[in-house]
């Protein structure tokens, strides 16, 4: 059962698993939203289950953590949609939601799935993977990132900027015992610097020097592409001196690959691939369903920034 309700947002609570870093929701943060709930008001209801038997609360949110706090601010009624729902129902849903949304970070996400498992909600990463549609590696990157001490979460800015394709290298960094203590001071250095330097440049300098980079990170490992219901698309394959985009023969017609073709072309001629108007359009997945003949594309000499 589900209904739309207004309720004062004092009476409303966050669910603990709802993944959301507290500490960054602020009115700062929260700046854009405010302004929409002053212009628009609220447009789209948050997602929450009731609440019995606990005196101070009427609705648990499932998300909406952000919406929440905009209606404190503001002191507005905040519109719930209320449905019954299970744990594991609520996973679900509040998955869907993040994946949807563009203010969610890796970070966050993983923090989640980590969250999930130590409650036993799930047995295993790839049970989170079978039961989310999402790939099991993207799974085991995003813990990866939720796994991170604070001392190097801290040397960036903030954990948002931390990127998903960045979690298998510091990872693997910290992992290694020569490469650790080395490793957090630098962290601490950059932390405690007059000036904060771009995410980029934080990962560059935690990683300089370590094993991994010594030995010419000869490791190769992939990174799978997915559509919104978390099937795969495409495969990405990061190499020591190249990168490959692995396309399943099935899934691309040759107007298609003439596309990304045109794409790429457009994209490693400098001054030409960060204007809009070069952006190639993809024919739709259900077009390219129907050519078979096309072989995968494999791209050797672009470099993709490290996000």
């Amino acid at each position: 059962m589900r209904e739309i309700i207004e309720v004062s947002p004092f009476r409303c609570r966050v669910w603990v698993e709802n993944g959301r870093l507290s500490d960054y929701i602020n009115e700062e943060t929260c700046r854009s939203e405010i302004q929409s709930f002053l212009t628009h008001g609220q447009l789209l209801p948050v997602l929450g289950r009731r609440v019995h038997r606990d005196p101070e609360y009427d609705v648990e949110l499932i998300f909406g953590a952000r919406r929440l706090f905009v209606a404190r601010h503001l002191n507005m009624p905040l519109k719930v949609e209320v449905r019954d729902m299970s744990d594991l129902d609520a996973i679900i849903a509040l998955d869907i939601e993040n994946r949807h949304r563009q203010d969610i970070s890796p970070y966050e996400r993983g923090c989640a799935y980590q969250s999930w498992l130590r409650a036993n909600y799930f047995k295993s990463q790839d049970e989170i993977a079978h039961t989310l549609g999402v790939s099991a590696s993207q799974v085991s990157r995003l813990i990866k990132l939720a796994q991170l001490p604070p001392v190097i979460v801290n040397a960036f800015k903030t954990p948002f900027e931390i990127c998903e394709t960045w979690a298998a290298d510091l990872h693997e960094a910290w992992s290694n015992p020569v490469d650790r203590n080395a490793m957090a001071r630098r962290a601490r250095s950059l932390t405690n610097g007059s000036s904060r330097l771009p995410a980029a440049e934080v990962f560059q300098n935690l990683l300089s020097g370590s094993q991994r980079k010594r030995t010419g990170g000869a490791k190769v490992r992939d990174e799978v592409i997915t559509d919104g219901e978390g099937q795969p698309l495409f495969r990405i394959r990061y190499q020591p001196r190249t990168v490959a985009f692995l396309i399943p023969n099935e899934a691309l017609s040759s107007s298609a690959l003439a596309h990304v073709k045109d794409m790429l072309s457009d994209v490693l001629q400098p001054g030409i691939g960060q204007t809009p108007e070069n952006t190639a359009k993809f024919p739709t997945r259900d077009a390219a369903q129907r050519g078979k003949s096309a072989p995968e594309l494999e791209s050797a000499h672009f470099r993709p920034e490290p996000c």
